[in-house]
């Protein structure tokens, strides 16, 4: 608020100054043509280009207080309801997420559906506790081939290669460190391969950056195997976009909009008098628009009277 009124204070100076300036040119101008006062009237004129300059200046200060207060407010937005992630992660997470979910021509992508705000909430909570996890071991990464001995037999093969990310996390840190020490792996290797963090790089080079990743290319990865970290994230950022509203992400149900889904609406508003002959006979499909859990549960508080 008070940049604000700085900036209108200074609207207010300029504008006086401007008044002061019409004044200033109106009566001596008059005043000295009468009396042929040449001299006066040049005078006159330096002043005027004096407060001319002057409102120029005062002009220029207001465009960069207004940039200012416009980045501010960019810098409260992005942060705004997030619960555990830290500003550097968040700008990470929100410029891969748009990576693997971009928004374009054919709809929206995972920053209009909110998905960091999904992810900052899961790993604040049990999931990124590992609340339903074992986690006593041991830990064998997948996907480790060549002989293996764990709890004293050894397995000449190896172990499999699973290709989802919950089933194979074996890890002795929460998950929220594996996001932790995986963002900061990554951004390392943005900056030693490609020269700047991951969300400083044009499109291509995240592109590619996630290509290498999934590809394990990256040496050092915080004792991280990089496809880990590159399926945690793929498998988190479409869970953002398409999972109900109620867990943090698919805001207005722009995911479920977009691929066509109706959440919890099974035929109409809220699954009553469906016509399933009707749509079943029916020459033209018919598209019903997506409910959320949040709008049964709001109902159903209205009908109970809570």
């Amino acid at each position: 608020m008070q940049a604000d009124r700085r900036r209108f204070i200074k609207y207010g100076v300029a504008g006086i100054i401007g008044a002061g300036v019409a004044s200033a040119v109106e009566i001596p101008v008059l005043s000295n043509i009468a009396r042929g006062e040449s001299a006066d009237v040049t005078s006159l004129k330096n002043q005027i280009n004096g407060l001319n300059s002057q409102i120029s200046g005062l002009n220029s200060q207001i465009s960069q207080d207004q940039t200012q207060i416009s980045n501010l407010q960019g810098q409260l937005t992005s942060t705004q309801g997030l619960a555990i992630l830290t500003i550097s992660e968040m700008k990470a997470i929100e410029a891969l997420a748009e990576t693997i979910i971009p928004s374009d021509s054919n709809g929206p992508g995972a920053k209009e559906a909110g998905v960091i705000y999904f992810i900052d909430k899961q790993l604040a909570g049990d999931y990124g506790n590992n609340a339903r996890m074992y986690m006593k071991g041991p830990f064998v990464p997948s996907g480790q081939s060549g002989p293996i001995t764990v709890d004293g037999i050894t397995y000449p093969q190896g172990t499999p290669t699973v290709d989802f990310a919950g089933p194979k996390y074996q890890y002795s840190m929460s998950l929220r460190d594996f996001w932790r020490y995986g963002i900061e792996a990554l951004e390392n290797y943005a900056n030693s391969v490609y020269g700047g963090n991951y969300e400083t790089l044009n499109s291509d080079q995240q592109i590619q950056v996630l290509e290498d990743i999934n590809d394990n290319k990256p040496t050092d990865f915080n004792g991280i195997v990089p496809k880990d970290f590159f399926d945690e994230l793929v498998f988190m950022v479409y869970s953002g976009f398409l999972m109900d509203p109620l867990y943090g992400g698919n805001v207005g149900m722009v995911g479920w909009t977009y691929t066509g889904f109706t959440g919890a609406n099974m035929g109409d508003t809220f699954n009553t008098g469906r016509d399933v002959l009707k749509l079943m006979v029916a020459t033209t499909p018919t598209r019903y628009a997506p409910h959320s859990l949040g709008e049964f549960q709001k109902a159903l508080n209205l009908i109970g009277g809570t």
